[in-house]
C-alpha cells in the first residue's frame, strides 16, 4: 500500500503528481499554442488562395489570444517583423497586403523571434520561389508562411 505521505517529492508538501504534472504542462501548452497557430493559418491560408483577402476577425482574434497568453505566462511578444511588414506594405501601395503584416503581428504574440524570423524567411524565398517559376506578379503570401511555420516549428521539435 501506498499511502500519502509515500507520495511526497521532499518533504516541502509537492506531490509527485504535482511535480510530473508541472514538467509536463509547458510541452502541453506549446503543443496546443502551435495547434490554434496552425489552424488559424490553415483557415487564413484558405482565404488568401480564395479570394486575396484576410478575415480581419479571424485575424483580431489570433492576435488577441496570442497577446492574452503572452500576458498570462509573462512572455515576450515580438512586435518588430510585423510592423515592419506593415509599413513595407502602406509604403508600397499594398503590394505586400497589410493583411500579412497583421497577421506577422499576431504570430508575434504566440512565437519567439528566431521562429517567427524563419517562418517570414522561408515564407517569402518560397513565395519569391514561386512567382519566379510561375510567373505571377501578385501571389497569396499566407500558404507561404504556413509552410514556413511547419518547417520552422517542425525544426525545434526535431
Amino acid at each position: 500500500d501506498v499511502c500519502s505521505s509515500d507520495l511526497k517529492a521532499d518533504g516541502d508538501g509537492d506531490s509527485l503528481f504535482s511535480d510530473w504534472r508541472n514538467a509536463l504542462l509547458p510541452g502541453v501548452r506549446w503543443i496546443m499554442s502551435v495547434l490554434w497557430v496552425f489552424l488559424h493559418l490553415l483557415i487564413l491560408s484558405w482565404e488568401d488562395m480564395k479570394d486575396q483577402m484576410l478575415s480581419f476577425w479571424l485575424l483580431l482574434e489570433l492576435l488577441l489570444t496570442g497577446l492574452l497568453t503572452a500576458l498570462w505566462n509573462g512572455r515576450e511578444m515580438v512586435w518588430f517583423p510585423g510592423f515592419f511588414l506593415l509599413v513595407v506594405g502602406k509604403l508600397s501601395g499594398e503590394r505586400i497586403g497589410l493583411g500579412d503584416g497583421w497577421l506577422l503581428l499576431a504570430l508575434g504574440m504566440w512565437l519567439p523571434y528566431e521562429i517567427l524570423m524563419g517562418i517570414l524567411f522561408l515564407g517569402l524565398l518560397a513565395g519569391a520561389g514561386y512567382g519566379i517559376l510561375s510567373g505571377k506578379k501578385e501571389i497569396p503570401l499566407v500558404p507561404f508562411f504556413t509552410v514556413g511555420f511547419v518547417l520552422t516549428v517542425w525544426g525545434t521539435i526535431i
